[in-house]
């Protein structure tokens, strides 16, 4: 399943916090489109709460809801936040391998695909994520 690193459990926290919406939490889920990767496409937004047969992960109180068949697609994949001179973002890792097609993806806490993200060369062109 699905893990939250520290450092995205505590963007998680701000950002929902900023929102007006700190009992929320970020959803994850299969989208259509995205940045042209192939593979799967997965998209992140805020949601207020967990749906019928969604599983829920938590850390340091930051939360995430996957439904089964995201779930599925996801593995042992990881969201993490990172922060460099291209910009900040949440991303998508496949830490142990089993990435769907390969490779991971980043995006913008404003849902806007994060500079290093899918297809733009920093070595996660052939993962899947859907920005926006």
């Amino acid at each position: 399943m699905i893990k939250i690193t520290d450092m995205a459990a505590e963007k998680i926290k701000e950002i929902l916090k900023a929102e007006g919406m700190p009992q929320a939490g970020l959803r994850v889920f299969t989208g259509g489109g995205g940045c042209g990767c192939s593979g799967p496409q997965f998209e992140i937004a805020i949601d207020d709460k967990a749906g019928d047969g969604d599983t829920v992960v938590e850390n340091k109180g930051a939360k995430l809801y996957v439904d089964a068949e995201t779930a599925g697609k996801l593995g042992s994949a990881e969201l993490g936040f990172i922060s460099d001179e291209r910009g900040e973002g949440f991303v998508i890792g496949f830490p142990n391998g089993g990435a769907p097609q390969g490779g991971s993806c980043g995006c913008g806490p404003d849902g806007g695909a994060k500079e290093g993200g899918c297809g733009s060369g920093s070595g996660s062109s052939s993962g899947g994520c859907a920005c926006g």
